[in-house]
């Protein structure tokens, strides 16, 4: 694939866990349940079920990419304005779009270690190097070795506030003002 620029050849596809029916069969169990891939066991909601019914009337046309209606309803809830609101589809495509608006090649990401996968295989996708910062001992967050991390060419950085790993990540009302200045 000479066409095919270094960057791409050197990522690593995500590897998903395997389906439930499959482990199944493997293991000769029935009955699990799997709680990766921020998967609710429970099945979705009867309102849910229900909406998804009433949208197959509309099935014939064309979805509403700029999702108005939710986000119309997301800004009365939130005080915000609909500039203020990105939707995709699920948290790889922001987190996409956020790379590919504020890195360029030869930049650099900043996260820590046993995070979100993706962080690293979109920085390499836009040609930006991938630095993970160690967890504390705590499996917490070290802001102050991430701050210590920070160079010129470091254009962004991602802290989540959950995970699906047993990793201790910032509380979602932590400040992040430690890693200003």
């Amino acid at each position: 694939m000479k066409n095919v620029p270094e960057n791409i050849k050197k990522i690593v596809p995500y590897q998903p866990g395997k389906p439930i029916k499959e482990l199944e069969r493997e293991l000769g169990i029935t009955g699990s349940i799997k709680i990766a891939s921020n998967e609710n066991p429970l099945g979705p909601s009867k309102m849910a079920v229900a909406a998804a019914i009433d949208a197959l009337s509309d099935i014939n046309r064309y979805p509403d990419g700029g999702c108005y209606y939710l986000r119309e309803k997301l800004c009365e809830k939130l005080s915000v304005s609909m500039d203020n609101l990105i939707i995709g589809n699920g948290s790889s495509e922001i987190i996409d779009f956020i790379l590919r608006t504020f890195v360029q090649a030869g930049d650099e990401v900043l996260s820590s270690e046993k995070t979100f996968v993706i962080y690293k295989i979109i920085s390499n996708i836009v040609g930006a190097s991938y630095k993970e910062v160690p967890l504390k001992e705590s499996f917490h967050y070290d802001l102050k070795a991430i701050k210590a991390a920070i160079t010129d060419k470091t254009r962004v950085i991602f802290c989540r506030t959950r995970t699906t790993r047993p990793v201790r990540f910032l509380p979602a009302t932590s400040s992040m003002s430690s890693l200003a200045g």
